[in-house]
């Protein structure tokens, strides 16, 4: 029965017309909701050491011009597109505003006295951000900004990384890495000092943007300038609760919406697996819920939910959708990295049921060890869709792209492996939306994703559910996890 076929990228909606790129269409047809409330306005508190505000004041400043492309031997323009400029003629047409009451500057002092306290690496670290969330607090509450920008100065993302401890020696501590690598080790303790800075600003109810102040003078290993400004005000117009871009439904009348599920172990190692899910429509907009602990099979190392788990949790997250965005979906899709048992098939079929939902299709998104070859020198094209079998399928979400005239890569690319445990919908549909939501990231703007958000937002989700305790606030929406 083996089949190939091409997936033609998606286009999406901005908002007056449509276009493949997220760039693109910002830059040609403005964002999503331009002719509806939106932020048109962008109030930002920004907090940092003295030198740290500065910078980035005066990089936001830049960015509100035309910023050019990066420039290669081999021109890729669509690849490396010039930003337009955060203002409000252009693009994303807004502004950044905010004043001097607005930046809440951080003493040298007050960072070297606790770097050179005798405390263990852990507790200096969160001493560190507590400056951050301390300010955050402050802002928060008399200020109500949009959005929070903490700026890390380099010398203290130097301290990060030049910490001796390894995630050995400091089990507790920030360095929960499972690699041995130093350089892996490293990039973690600054990702987890992020999470959990993000973990705990939850609280104070307004999204934060976290940024090291070298934004303002990229190096060679970082992406070019107009990239990274791309990246970054797409990310901050949707933590503004905006809406740069939108999947294209098949049908007006029909409320589809996606869903992830993920399972983490708490930083102690002590609990068990929990699962986590998120739940959005074809506008980005949705709920994070956290799942129930769960207990390990002894003969099965793969976490699985029991069906009253599983019914529980769906039910909980169909519940809080209806509550952000008024409606129940016709029809649900659920990704998830693990295969499915028959607990959890029966458990969430059992909730779709409960809330009326008509079409129902549980997938399993995996790596596949499986390769496809093309001739030339070239990998497979992205969207190249290899059909194993009614229920098994392979699927290239990276791989050449012609939109960008090459391979954006470094490494060859692998594909996925779709397996469908139960569905309703056409397999072609189903595998056609993977590719779709590759391209629903709003932290980055290169839209050959390798997953589709729904598993994207649950795996970071769960990385800074892990900070959280139980008594912390937890919020539902998906900007305060980017």
């Amino acid at each position: 029965m083996m089949k190939l076929r091409y997936i033609e990228e998606p286009s999406l909606q901005f908002g007056i017309d449509q276009h493949i790129c997220p760039k693109s269409g910002v830059y040609s047809f403005y964002p999503y909701d331009i002719r509806n409330v939106r932020p048109e306005k962008i109030k930002v508190g920004i907090i940092g050491k003295g030198e740290s505000i500065d910078k980035v004041i005066n990089w936001l400043d830049s960015c509100k011009s035309h910023i050019k492309g990066k420039e290669s031997k081999i021109p890729h323009p669509n690849l490396f597109l010039n930003f337009c400029g955060f203002n409000k003629e252009m693009g994303f047409k807004s502004e950044i505003i905010f004043d001097d009451s607005y930046l809440r500057r951080l003493n040298n002092s007050d960072f070297d006295k606790i770097i050179k306290s005798n405390k263990d690496f852990e507790k200096r670290i969160k001493e560190i951000a507590g400056l951050y969330l301390s300010e955050i607090k402050y802002l928060s509450k008399n200020k109500n900004p949009d959005v929070i920008i903490c700026a890390l100065s380099e010398k203290f993302i130097s301290y990060i990384l030049s910490d001796s401890k390894t995630a050995d020696d400091d089990e507790e501590g920030l360095s929960d890495t499972l690699e041995d690598d130093e350089s892996s080790d490293k990039i973690e303790r600054e990702q987890n000092f992020r999470r959990y800075l993000k973990a705990k600003a939850m609280q104070f109810n307004v999204p934060i943007q976290i940024l090291r102040d070298r934004i303002a003078n990229p190096t060679s290993d970082m992406q070019d300038p107009a990239t990274i400004a791309w990246n970054f005000f797409t990310a901050l117009y949707y933590k503004a609760s905006g809406t740069p871009w939108a999947l294209i439904r098949k049908d007006s009348a029909e409320a589809t919406c996606y869903a992830g599920i993920s399972f983490y172990r708490s930083r102690d190692r002590k609990r068990i697996q929990t699962s986590i899910a998120q739940i959005f429509n074809e506008l980005g907009r949705g709920v994070i819920l956290r799942g129930e602990e769960i207990l390990m099979n002894k003969y099965d190392l793969t976490p699985h939910l029991t069906e009253e788990q599983s019914y529980n949790l769906l039910s909980q997250s169909l519940k809080e959708y209806y509550d952000a965005v008024k409606i129940f979906p016709k029809r649900l899709v659920l990704h998830k990295t693990s295969n499915y048992n028959e607990d959890e098939i029966s458990g969430f079929n059992e909730a779709s049921k409960t809330y009326k939902i008509n079409q129902v299709d549980l997938i399993s998104i995996q790596h596949s060890d499986l390769r496809l070859y093309r001739q030339g020198s070239y990998p497979p094209l992205r969207g190249t869709h290899l059909i194993i079998s009614e229920t098994q399928h392979i699927l290239y979400t990276r791989g050449s792209v012609p939109y960008y005239e090459t391979y954006a890569g470094k490494y060859i690319p692998s594909p996925l492996e779709i397996k469908l445990a139960y569905y309703d919908e056409s397999p072609n549909l189903i595998c056609d939306e993977i590719i779709a939501l590759t391209k629903m990231n709003w932290n980055n703007t290169q839209f050959d994703r390798k997953f589709p958000i729904t598993i994207e937002c649950a795996r970071n989700v769960g990385e800074i559910l892990k900070y959280l305790d139980s008594d912390d606030t937890m919020q539902l929406k998906y900007s305060f996890y980017m």
